[in-house]
């Protein structure tokens, strides 16, 4: 089914797009929780579905009643508070509309692990029909709350928000972040002691000030997972090597009630048996496109443990640049249907939980003609600001030379642009 509208799309044919492949690749997409509701909302409306809840769906405490032959997954763990939970949990005491609380709830589900929003003001207003001085609003709820920083939409704003509601800020320090952070971290500090009219010691001063505060304030809640009830899938390592496990169990059973439908159509005008046939029909095309997803995501799933071995064994920084295309390729589906099936689902990896979109980043050239991820090189970054001499930190020119060093091209503005994507300061804020 899929591959009839690749056909279509690439020789560019006007599409006749039909109720049962957009509700294919509907049920492709959405996420295994949208996937439980959807079925659910289906059953109530067509009497030929029959549809069982597992017991371990309603609530974590049930969560290790899996299927004796399926033990080893009896060892998944779940996701902790996330930032956006915790938030929440602060935001229900504040005494705020339903509409405000709506919207700061929405903008709380689009923070960052590092703390930032990730959303503008404007797409917010957009998506939920706000006008954008009511999303500010929310806005400013969110960013009153704990811990000060969180909720903010740039490095700025970030230090800004911290600055504000310290009692005992340096008096010079929201000057200079609103309005000269760049050349502070520049070292341009006897530039900005002779515009400001102050002494060199004075901006010292305010610059150890501003190194105090927390550029990452998410952080705080620890490493944030994903907020799913179960991973789609495990990847778990037996003997040297990878085994699959698919996590449908929690998942309501769905089946065709074909003896209902006999004893129904004994009794119907010929309205009512139209009416039956279309539910029939619906219930078959339903039961088709569950199938076609499980076996989609188990075979997408499949190529990327064979691409990322050196991922499962090693970690981040271990991790391969990979297309869409290339599984695409290797299934003999389309790229858009790979991209439908990795969107809204997640995994659990001996490195830890990722979403499936994360296994395709851009890639960067090495010079033994290789291609390193984006983010593989992000946790090269990383590492090496976490192993740095604090009184002597890594320049964006040090560390592009470091990576080079280990046969990474990169140039110094690449360097800052990922080091700043990862809300980590200059070295001469970080000093």
């Amino acid at each position: 089914m899929y591959n009839n509208l690749t056909t279509a799309v690439t020789q560019n044919v006007q599409l006749n797009v039909t109720p049962e492949l957009k509700q294919s690749l509907f049920i492709l997409q959405i996420s295994a929780e949208e996937l439980a509701d959807f079925l659910q909302m289906k059953a109530v409306d067509n009497p030929l579905l029959d549809i069982v809840w597992p017991s371990l769906r309603f609530g974590r405490s049930n969560l290790t009643g899996v299927d004796p032959k399926d033990r080893l997954l009896n060892n998944i763990s779940l996701p902790e508070d996330t930032i956006e939970s915790m938030l929440l949990s602060q935001l229900r005491l504040r005494n705020i509309s339903k509409s405000a609380y709506a919207t700061a709830s929405f903008l709380a589900g689009n923070i960052s692990e590092t703390g930032y929003l990730e959303v503008t003001v404007g797409l917010v207003a957009e998506t939920l029909g706000r006008s954008e001085e009511e999303v500010k609003e929310a806005l400013a709820y969110l960013q009153a709350l704990e811990p000060a920083g969180i909720a903010a939409r740039d490095l700025r704003e970030c230090l800004l928000l911290q600055i504000e509601r310290d009692a005992k800020r340096d008096p010079w320090a929201e000057t200079i972040v609103q309005n000269h952070l760049q050349e502070l971290a520049g070292g341009k500090w006897k530039q900005l002691a002779e515009k400001l009219k102050l002494s060199i010691e004075t901006i010292r001063t305010t610059l150890d000030y501003i190194r105090s505060l927390n550029p990452r304030p998410g952080m705080a809640y620890g490493e944030q997972t994903p907020n799913y009830w179960l991973p789609d899938a495990v990847i778990l390592k037996n003997q040297g090597e990878y085994e699959l496990f698919m996590t449908d169990a929690y998942l309501p059973k769905v089946a065709y009630n074909r003896e209902y439908r006999t004893y129904l159509s004994g009794n119907m005008t010929s309205d009512g048996l139209q009416y039956l046939r279309n539910q029939s029909q619906d219930a078959e095309q339903l039961l088709k496109g569950l199938e076609q997803r499980k076996t989609t995501l188990r075979r997408v799933i499949e190529n990327i443990i064979k691409e990322q071995k050196a991922f499962l064994d090693h970690g981040v920084s271990y991790l391969k640049p990979m297309k869409l295309k290339t599984i695409a390729d290797h299934l003999s589906l389309h790229a858009s249907t790979i991209s439908r099936a990795v969107q809204n689902k997640c995994i659990q990896t001996p490195q830890g939980w990722y979403e499936l979109k994360f296994f395709f980043p851009s890639g960067v050239s090495t010079t033994e003609g290789e291609d390193a991820s984006a983010e593989s090189i992000k946790s090269e970054i990383k590492h090496l600001v976490q192993q740095e001499d604090k009184k002597h930190p890594l320049s964006d020119q040090q560390i592009t030379d470091l990576l080079v060093k280990k046969g990474i091209q990169l140039s110094r503005r690449t360097v800052m642009k990922y080091r700043e994507e990862m809300k980590i300061l200059s070295s001469r804020l970080r000093s």
